[in-house]
């Protein structure tokens, strides 16, 4: 980080707010600044544009647009791997975003060949982008410009997708915000050259960055854009084992789908390019020693975002819920909770079945599905476990701490409450009715014998 004057220019009324305290960057459009909001009191990331994109220089036309598109973005994406813009402006002379700050920088550094992230690890990061992707698809957004520069890191695993000046929208936007020929190149799907836009373009941008992060190399590459376009055009791509012997077949299968010219062979949507990655991280993490404790995560949302039990939940609910979520695949007879125990977590059987025991009497079957341990969450001191719940087949659990549920955010604790309380009401009236049963056998059994 490139130290800078604290007296660096900034759009009229921003350095009451701002303290500039490093230059993170430096583009053709503008300056990314690391800098102090001194009302939020969080470190930020604050983009400037530069004065000349404000001329009436016909070629800055698209820079103006670009960033009026993203300054129009400001607060409409809300998602757990997008980077979220806090606040942005836009005037005669002036324009700036002020987005969070993550420190680790974009993906382009594992992009070299010899600093390649574990292709588990790479798929993980693959698939958070694509469920971002698809949850600004279904905002009816197309980002257009998906590329290694355009991904922050997080941490292992994790990266958000940023940068929207190039976003098309499909739905109710004029032209004024709307940037046609703009893009990155080595990204762009065949039919961006005939200004055709399509969500599937996000599907092949981004299968170029995911061949990119498993090997160092993008598919087609020449030494000028006129070589470049034919080869996208044209050009034959070469399997994946011809960079990196050591990578499985079946990925090879996944980008044939992604990077496909025609769109009647890409991949349609992203739920399809999810269903595939959920899949191939599930098989890669199968070849590490792990693999028997913990499933994949790209699989374990994927199946949560598909549970009825939890349909309320917006995808940054859901993944906040995997984040403070402990998961681990058990074998048969393994005892998940003990009578007479203290109450600090609730359980969801995802896969699998349990029985429920009472001093050593059945009492109750669980299935797949089954949320259980919850109610103790509502009760200001937990009362101890009432009985014993242990696994009768091979199956998945996962394990929220009440400690990790309390400090969630606001929406999914009341997401989570709602949840709780309608499962307990519905095992009220199972018991209801079980007893109305019982009330009925033994009041025709009274009558028969008198």
């Amino acid at each position: 980080m490139t130290d800078t004057s604290p007296n660096t220019q900034l759009p009229a009324g921003l350095s009451q707010r701002y303290e500039i305290r490093g230059e993170l960057g430096c583009g053709a459009t503008g300056t990314v600044y690391l800098a102090w909001d001194t009302f939020a009191q969080r470190e930020v990331a604050l983009k400037v544009a530069h004065a000349q994109i404000f001329n009436d220089d016909p070629d800055q036309m698209l820079v103006r647009k670009a960033w009026l598109n993203e300054v129009h973005m400001a607060g409409s994406l809300h998602h757990p791997y997008i980077v979220e813009i806090y606040d942005a402006g836009f005037g005669d002379n002036s324009a700036y975003l002020v987005m969070e700050y993550l420190a680790h920088g974009t993906l382009e550094p594992f992009t070299r060949p010899d600093n390649l992230k574990p292709v588990s690890e790479v798929l993980d990061i693959a698939y958070k982008c694509a469920s971002a992707l698809d949850y600004a698809c279904r905002a009816g957004i197309v980002h257009r410009d998906v590329k290694p520069a355009n991904l922050q890191l997080v941490g292992p695993g994790e990266a958000k997708v940023c940068d929207f000046g190039a976003a098309y929208w499909s739905q109710g936007k004029t032209d004024a915000t709307q940037v046609m020929d703009i893009g990155s190149l080595a990204y762009m799907a065949p039919e961006l050259f005939r200004m055709w836009v399509t969500p599937q373009a996000d599907i092949y941008a981004l299968g170029v960055v995911l061949h990119q992060l498993l090997t160092g190399k993008r598919p087609f590459d020449a030494p000028d854009q006129a070589s470049l376009m034919y080869k996208i055009l044209n050009g034959e791509r070469e399997p994946l084992t011809s960079f990196r012997p050591d990578l499985p077949e079946n990925l090879n299968i996944l980008l044939d789908k992604m990077l496909a010219r025609s769109l009647e062979d890409r991949f349609a949507n992203w739920p399809s390019v999810l269903s595939a990655l959920s899949t191939h991280s599930t098989k890669a993490l199968q070849a590490k020693s792990s693999a028997a404790e913990r499933p994949a995560e790209a699989e374990l949302y994927d199946q949560l975002r598909q549970l009825p039990l939890l349909s309320t939940l917006n995808d940054a609910q859901l993944w906040e819920l995997l984040r403070i979520s402990h998961w681990r695949k058990i074998p048969a007879g393994t005892v998940l909770m003990r009578e007479g125990d203290n109450a600090i977590s609730c359980y969801l059987l995802l896969k699998g079945e349990a029985k429920v025991l009472q001093k050593g009497k059945l009492i109750a079957l669980l299935e797949a599905g089954t949320l259980f341990g919850e109610l103790a969450f509502a009760e200001e001191t937990p009362s101890l476990r009432a009985a014993t719940v242990a696994t009768s087949s091979n199956g998945t659990i996962g394990k929220w701490p009440y400690s990790k549920l309390n400090s969630a955010s606001p929406g999914l604790q009341s997401k989570m409450l709602k949840i709780f309380f309608r499962l307990a009401t519905e095992r009220l009236k199972q018991s209801d009715e079980r007893y109305l049963r019982l009330y009925r056998h033994y009041a025709q059994t009274e009558e028969a014998g008198s």
